[in-house]
C-alpha cells in the first residue's frame, strides 16, 4: 500500500501498527544474535520507509493533513509514540558505553549514517524510527487545529518520551540530535496559531513550578544548535500572537517576572554571550574556523537572530526595566555580612550587561529606521511598529492602567544608581595627599559598572536622537493609560519630556562628568617631552627650557615620550574617556531645540515644514509643543549652570588624545546649553583669560 492511500484509507492504521510492532517484536526476539540483527534490520528498513513517505506527503500536502486526522491515523499515530517509547527506553538503558576512542573521534570521520544503522547496537535506529514518529505528528498538525487540540487532550501519551528526550544524557547524546530537533519542532506546530492550545500548554511546559516539565528551558540547553533554534521559535510562538495580543501580553509578563520565566530568560542572554564570542572568535582567528566550519556559524548567527527577535518583543511590550531589576545580582544570605563582604556584593550581574547589549542595540535600529523613514515622509510621527513604554499594571487583567517604571522609563532610576556607585568608587580610587597612584586600591566593580553605564548612556541617547528635540506635552499617564500603544518616535518624545523635566537625572549627569573627568582627565598632546638616548642621558631639546613648562591645568601627561615612562604607573582608567564623551553627548541631547524653536531659525511655518513635529491641523496643539518644549529646555539649561556643568563641559573642550572628538562634542553641546539664555551667556562671557606668570607657559582658563 502506498503512504497516499495509507492517508486516504481508515484502515490505513493498520499498517502502520502492524510495521511497528513487527519491528519491536524483533527487538524482543531471544533469537541468535546474528539472525536477530539481521531480521531486525530489515524490519527497520520497511517501517523507515513507510514513517518517510508518510512524513513527507504530510508536509507536501496541506488536504491529506486534514484526511490523516479525519482518517484516525493521526490518533493512531499518536498512541504508537506512546508505546514505543517502552522499546526505546528499554534499549537505551541496554546501550553500552561508547568506547574513548569513539568519543575523541573527529568530526571529519564520524561513522557514516549507514555505518550506525548497520551497528550491533539498535539504539541509533530506535532513535530514528522515534524521531520519523515525531516528524509525523509535527506535519500532521501543521493547519490543522483539530490535530493540535486532540495531542494538547492527551499530552500525557507523549509526555514521558519528551521527558527522557530532554535529560542531560540525551540531549548530549550524538545519536539523538535529529530526535531532539524533531520534538521541539512538534511542540512548536503544536500551539502555532491557536490560542486555547497555547494557553494551555503554557502552564505546562514553559511555566511550571516542576523541574521535569520545563521543557522549553532544557531544549535551550541543549548542545545541538538546531535544536535550541527549534526552542527559540516555540518560545517566540507563545508570546507573539497578533490575534491574541492581551494574551501573549500576560505570558511576556510571566516571562520577566515569575522564576521559571526568568530562567528561560537567563539561558537566552547566557546562550546570546556564548554565541557572539564563538562567532566573533571564528571570525578573527582563521585556526578557529577548523572547529567552527561556516556552516555552524550560520546557525549560530540564525539563532542569535531568534534570540533578539524574542527581547525586541519583549522591549516593545514595555518589559525593560522590569527585565533589568528581575535579573539583578543576588546577595549572599547573611545575618550580618562584614564590612569586606559589603565591598565584594556585585552591582550589576552579567546577565544585566548582556540584556542592555540587546536594549542598545534594539534602540539604536529603531532609531535608524526613523531615520531613514523620515527623508520619504514628512509626518514621522507614525513610523515605526507600535510598542509600550510600560506594561499594563495588572498584567492578568484587561485595564488600560499602564506602568511606565517598568519601561523605558525606568531606565533613569537604574542609571542614577550605578552612576551614584560609580562616583563613590572613582573618588575612593583617585590618589590623596601625595601618594602614588598604583598604590591606590581600585574597585574591581566599577568596570562592570562603567560598562553598564555606557550601554545605558548610549540607550538613552538613541531615544533623545529619535525624539529630535522634542519634548511630548501631553503627560505620560495621559499617553501611555489612554493610547495603551504609540510609536517609537511618540514615545521618544514622552521620554525625553521625562528626562527633561527629570532635576536629579541632570544632576546626576553634571556630577558623574565631573568625577569622571577628575578620574580619568584629558591626555594633551601639547606635553613636550625630552628623549633619551642609549646612555641614557636626556637629549637637548631645541625649544631650551620648553620641557619644563608646566602642565596645563586639567591635563594628564601624553602617552608618547617620556609622558608614557611617568605613566607606567598611573591608576588605570578603563577607558572612561568614553564615559565622559557620551555623558556630554546625552547633555547637548537634552538641551538641543529643533528647528522650529532654534535661535536665527526660519519662520514658523518653515520651521514646521522642515521640523521632525509631526504634522498637526490643529495650530493650538503645534503651539502648545513648542512652548513645552522651549520650557523644558530653558529648564536643563538653567538647571546644569546652576550645577556648575557650564564648567565642566568647557573643560572638555580641551584637546584629549584619548577623546580626539570630545572638543567638538563639548562645543556642541555648549551651543545650546548657551542658546537664548542671557543669565549662561552672562556667566561665560565674564571668564577672563588668567595672567601669565611666565611667558611661555601660555593662557589658562580658570577652572571650577
Amino acid at each position: 500500500m502506498s503512504a497516499s492511500n495509507a492517508l486516504i484509507e481508515i484502515d490505513g492504521a493498520s499498517e502502520l501498527l502492524r510495521l511497528l510492532e513487527e519491528y519491536k517484536e524483533q527487538i524482543a526476539a531471544p533469537s541468535p544474535h546474528a539472525d536477530r540483527i539481521v531480521r531486525e534490520i530489515d524490519a527497520y528498513k520497511n517501517v523507515k520507509s513507510y514513517l518517510t513517505l508518510l512524513s513527507q506527503q504530510l508536509a507536501q500536502h496541506a488536504k491529506q493533513r486534514q484526511l490523516f486526522f479525519d482518517s484516525g491515523l493521526f490518533s493512531t499515530a499518536l498512541k504508537s509514540v506512546c508505546s514505543f517509547y517502552t522499546v526505546f527506553e528499554k534499549v537505551q538503558a541496554a546501550r553500552p558505553p561508547p568506547k574513548q576512542e569513539e568519543q575523541d573521534e573527529p568530526n571529519g570521520n564520524a561513522p557514516s549514517i549507514d555505518a550506525k544503522e548497520a551497528q550491533n547496537d539498535p539504539y541509533y535506529r530506535v532513535s530514528l524510527i522515534a524521531t520519523l514518529c515525531m516528524r509525523i505528528l509535527r506535519n500532521g498538525m501543521a493547519g490543522c487545529a483539530e490535530a493540535q487540540s486532540l495531542l494538547c487532550q492527551q499530552f500525557d501519551f507523549v509526555a514521558p518520551f519528551l521527558a527522557n528526550i530532554t535529560r542531560f544524557h540525551t540531549l548530549n547524546d550524538p545519536d539523538t540530535p535529529l530526535l531532539s530537533r524533531s520534538a521541539v519542532q512538534m511542540l512548536s506546530n503544536l500551539i502555532t496559531a491557536n490560542e486555547d492550545v497555547q494557553r494551555r500548554m503554557w502552564t505546562r511546559i514553559v511555566i511550571t513550578d516542576r523541574d521535569e516539565d520545563k521543557l522549553v528551558l532544557k531544549f535551550l540547553s541543549s548542545p545541538d544548535t538546531a535544536t535550541q533554534s527549534a526552542a527559540q521559535i516555540l518560545l517566540i510562538n507563545f508570546i507573539r500572537a497578533p490575534k491574541a495580543a492581551e494574551a501573549a501580553q500576560r505570558r511576556c509578563y510571566q516571562l520577566c517576572s515569575s522564576l521559571a520565566g526568568l530562567q528561560l530568560i537567563q539561558s537566552l542572554l547566557s546562550s546570546s554571550d556564548s554565541i557572539m564570542l564563538r562567532t566573533a572568535s571564528a571570525t578573527n582567528d582563521s585556526t578557529m574556523q577548523e572547529y567552527e566550519p561556516e556552516s555552524e556559524i550560520d546557525g549560530l548567527e540564525e539563532s542569535l537572530g531568534f534570540i533578539y527577535t524574542i527581547f525586541a518583543i519583549l522591549f516593545e511590550g514595555g518589559y525593560s526595566s522590569l527585565l533589568v531589576s528581575s535579573l539583578a545580582p543576588i546577595e549572599e544570605i547573611s545575618s550580618r555580612p562584614s564590612t569586606s563582604m559589603q565591598s565584594e556584593l556585585p552591582i550589576i550581574s552579567s546577565s544585566q550587561l548582556t540584556l542592555l547589549k540587546l536594549l542598545d542595540s534594539w534602540l539604536h535600529l529603531s532609531q535608524r529606521q526613523v531615520a531613514e523613514s523620515s527623508s520619504a515622509s514628512n509626518d514621522i510621527g507614525g513610523i515605526g511598529p507600535k510598542m509600550r513604554l510600560g506594561p499594563a499594571k495588572d498584567a492578568d487583567s484587561s485595564e488600560g492602567g499602564c506602568n511606565g517604571d517598568a519601561g523605558l522609563l525606568g531606565l533613569l532610576d537604574f542609571f542614577m544608581q550605578l552612576s551614584a556607585f560609580a562616583r563613590s568608587a572613582m573618588l575612593s580610587g583617585i590618589a590623596k595627599n601625595g601618594a602614588s597612584a598604583d598604590q591606590q586600591p581600585q574597585d574591581r566593580r566599577l568596570i562592570g559598572v562603567h560598562h553598564g553605564l555606557l550601554l545605558l548612556l548610549q540607550s538613552l541617547l538613541s531615544i533623545c536622537l529619535t525624539a529630535d528635540g522634542w519634548s511630548n506635552a501631553s503627560s505620560n499617564d495621559e499617553l501611555l493609560c489612554q493610547r495603551r500603544e504609540a510609536s517609537f518616535v511618540t514615545l521618544s518624545r514622552a521620554l525625553l519630556s521625562a528626562m527633561r523635566c527629570n532635576e536629579a537625572l541632570v544632576d546626576e549627569l553634571v556630577a558623574l562628568l565631573d568625577q569622571t573627568h577628575q578620574y580619568a582627565p584629558a591626555l594633551s598632546p601639547f606635553r613636550p617631552t625630552k628623549a633619551k638616548g642609549a646612555s641614557g642621558e636626556s637629549s637637548n631639546v631645541s625649544n631650551g627650557d620648553a620641557e619644563n613648562r608646566p602642565l596645563p591645568q586639567g591635563h594628564a601627561l601624553s602617552s608618547t615620550g617620556k609622558a608614557a615612562q611617568e605613566a607606567k604607573g598611573a591608576q588605570p582608567t578603563y577607558g572612561f574617556d568614553h564615559l565622559k564623551r557620551d555623558i556630554v553627548r546625552l547633555l547637548g541631547s537634552l538641551v538641543y531645540a529643533p528647528t522650529a524653536i532654534s535661535p536665527g531659525g526660519a519662520s514658523d511655518q518653515a520651521s514646521r515644514e522642515t521640523s521632525a513635529l509631526p504634522v498637526q491641523t490643529d495650530d493650538t496643539h503645534h503651539t502648545r509643543h513648542l512652548a513645552h518644549t522651549k520650557a523644558q529646555i530653558r529648564q536643563v539649561q538653567d538647571r546644569v549652570r546652576d550645577k556648575g556643568g557650564l564648567f565642566h563641559i568647557l573643560n572638555m573642550t580641551v584637546l584629549d588624545e584619548r577623546n580626539p572628538y570630545m572638543r567638538e562634542h563639548a562645543i556642541f553641546a555648549l551651543r545650546y546649553l548657551l542658546a537664548g539664555n542671557a543669565e549662561s551667556q552672562s556667566l561665560v562671557s565674564s571668564l577672563q583669560p588668567a595672567e601669565p606668570n611666565d611667558g611661555q607657559s601660555g593662557m589658562q582658563l580658570p577652572m571650577v
